[in-house]
């Protein structure tokens, strides 16, 4: 009776230990109940307890913050046969004919003919263990459509403004194009407006109108998972519009409208993000970057006065020195929301070959995101800036003549709020973001055009 009680009891534990890998209840990963074995996954760490997840997406998640070889058994289940297989060795479809309980549409299967076969049926995406892992961009391919696992989607992505805001996995690649269009009308005087009356006390013209365009060209590599590099090349076109006083032979003054432009490249900038905290809900790295002087900051217009003249620095294209970036980015999600922290400085070195240098910049955003769907999210932004005065001075610009070719007019601290929103299109692959800014605060260290609306549209596209 003794023996048959032990052999009883072992076979309970048998039958409990199968049920439990049948019917797990809960994902280590999302906290939600696993309902359908067709998606299961399973990891086996070389110590401790095997762990259950409803669906490949959960899984691959889950890894991306932990050592892989850590784990002796990585599972997944085939879809066709409900078996248990390896993970690292099965093919993976991406099909909504295949709908999967946390809605990134994967399905697991251990040949490639089998995989390749619901592909073509399903006008689906066939993958490997690596390419699938590789794809898991800042969670955006496998948490689609589920608020209560929601940690990407379109609210992953931060506003368009914002550069460097997440890193790729290694072997991650995109390609971007910004375009930036930025208005300006009428003076300042620190924070109050001026006339052009009171300009005309002390300089001879006086801006109206100004605007800036700019397309980006932007590409961001990862060798790494913790290593994201980024090359930004901006083409820029300026035109501002002035009307300056000038005194005729008989004493008398006159007005006189005028227009100059430039447009060329801006300057070329090279940057590294390092990656030093991902977690589920939190993640953490370093900006750091230089911009190489390739922005001409010579450039000429002519004026009422004369023929050929060299235009002030804020018409000029680029710095014109060796700026370097450095600071940090802090991001997280909660359901559907998402939220930022920026902090970046720029760090002018030296003096450029018309013998000055513009001031140092500080500069700070917040952000909070929220994602109606997978695809489409808004988001609210405010960002604070100080930038400090030029160092030196271009030596053939009259200081006297208009406020822009005058030092002591740049830098300041501003405030800016922002509205913008991110649509994902083509399997998530394709980004497309607009934003809309505008001034809520403007100190000025002297006299400077009144900022107006600041439009901003990027196009950023997945490679891999």
């Amino acid at each position: 009776m003794k023996a048959f009680k032990v052999l009883f009891t072992l076979f309970l534990c048998l039958v409990v230990t199968e049920v439990g890998e049948a019917q797990t209840t809960q994902c280590i990963h999302c906290k939600m109940n696993i309902t359908n074995d067709s998606f299961r996954a399973k990891a086996t760490p070389n110590i401790g307890k095997t762990v259950y997840f409803d669906a490949i997406e959960c899984l691959v998640n889950y890894l991306k913050t932990r050592n892989e070889n850590s784990y002796s058994n990585l599972s997944v289940t085939d879809h066709q046969s409900g078996k248990f297989i390896d993970a690292t060795k099965a093919f993976y479809v991406k099909t909504k004919a295949i709908p999967s309980p946390m809605g990134a549409n994967l399905s697991a299967y251990s040949g490639e003919a089998a995989a390749k076969e619901v592909q073509k049926v399903s006008d689906g995406q066939l993958f490997s263990w690596t390419e699938l892992k590789q794809r898991f961009v800042s969670s955006d391919f496998g948490s689609l459509d589920h608020s209560h696992h929601n940690h990407g989607g379109a609210k992953a992505y931060a506003p368009v403004e914002i550069m460097g805001d997440h890193l790729h996995p290694k072997g991650g690649l995109m390609v971007s194009l910004r375009y930036m269009n930025m208005a300006m009308s009428g003076n300042r005087n620190g924070s109050e407006k001026i006339s052009d009356q009171d300009i005309y006390n002390s300089y001879m013209v006086a801006p109206q109108d100004m605007s800036m365009q700019m397309y980006m060209l932007g590409v961001m590599y990862a060798p790494s998972d913790k290593i994201t590099l980024m090359l930004m090349q901006g083409l820029s076109k300026k035109e501002m519009d002035l009307t300056a006083r000038m005194t005729m032979p008989n004493g008398m003054t006159m007005l006189r409208d005028f227009s100059t432009s430039s447009t060329g490249l801006g300057d070329l900038k090279i940057g590294l993000l390092l990656g030093l905290i991902n977690t589920d809900k939190t993640n953490f790295h370093l900006n750091t970057g230089i911009s190489l002087p390739v922005g001409d900051i010579s450039n000429r217009d002519a004026t009422p006065m004369m023929a050929d003249v060299k235009l002030p620095y804020a018409m000029q294209l680029g710095s014109g020195t060796f700026d370097i970036t450095f600071g940090g980015t802090l991001k997280g999600s909660n359901d559907n929301f998402s939220w930022g922290l920026q902090q970046l400085n720029i760090i002018r070195s030296g003096t450029n070959s018309e013998a000055y240098r513009f001031g140092n910049l500080n500069q700070f955003n917040s952000w909070l995101g929220y994602g109606y769907s997978n695809k489409l999210s808004s988001s609210i932004r405010i960002s604070a800036n100080r930038e400090g005065s030029i160092s030196g001075a271009d030596a053939e610009l009259n200081p006297m003549m208009v406020t822009t070719a005058d030092t002591e007019n740049y830098g300041g601290e501003f405030i800016r709020g922002a509205v913008g929103t991110n649509l994902l299109l083509a399997n998530d692959q394709l980004v497309l973001g607009l934003e809309v800014g505008m001034p809520l605060y403007q100190n000025y260290n002297g006299i400077f055009m009144d900022e107006d609306l600041t439009v901003n549209i990027a196009v950023r596209y997945i490679l891999l």
